[in-house]
């Protein structure tokens, strides 16, 4: 598999062709938000005390479930090139942190320190990868559509 940041993505050309390149910047401002919230959530979640550690982990999956929905929505939409391999990356990330679940909900203690030593590692590279590539495709179809 060829790492993310050496693959060539693109968004294919829509019928509305300026008015996609007109929501890029708000996309990319919406992108940064999700992320900062996550792993905003990701830190409050290493302060939550044993008891409570299984539903605020349950929590913290919502969310990121929610922000990839997000994502792989707006990524259908533009016609993003390389959909396929994020998605395949989001269901694979969400897979693994759904099989954790009925331990963490056991109240497994050993494995919440895991799993907190791999949520952030796991997330900054997904972010670091695959949605760096697509914050480049995005901004690549925005300059090339120029000023409206």
């Amino acid at each position: 598999m060829i790492p993310a940041a050496d693959r060539v993505v693109s968004l294919t050309p829509s019928a509305d062709g300026h008015g996609v390149a007109q929501r890029i910047p708000a996309l990319l401002a919406e992108m940064d938000a999700e992320h900062r919230e996550v792993l905003e959530s990701v830190a409050a979640l290493a302060a939550v005390p044993p008891a409570g550690f299984a539903s605020a982990y349950a929590a913290l999956v919502a969310q990121i479930e929610a922000g990839f929905r997000e994502e792989e929505k707006m990524m259908d939409e533009m016609g993003y090139s390389d959909l396929r391999a994020h998605r395949r990356d989001h269901a694979e990330l969400l897979a693994l942190l759904h099989r954790l679940r009925p331990y963490l909900d056991d109240g497994n203690a050993p494995l919440a320190d895991i799993v907190m030593g791999m949520i952030p590692a796991m997330l900054v590279r997904h972010m670091a990868g695959m949605d760096q590539a697509l914050a480049l495709a995005l901004r690549v179809r925005a300059t090339a559509a120029g000023p409206c």
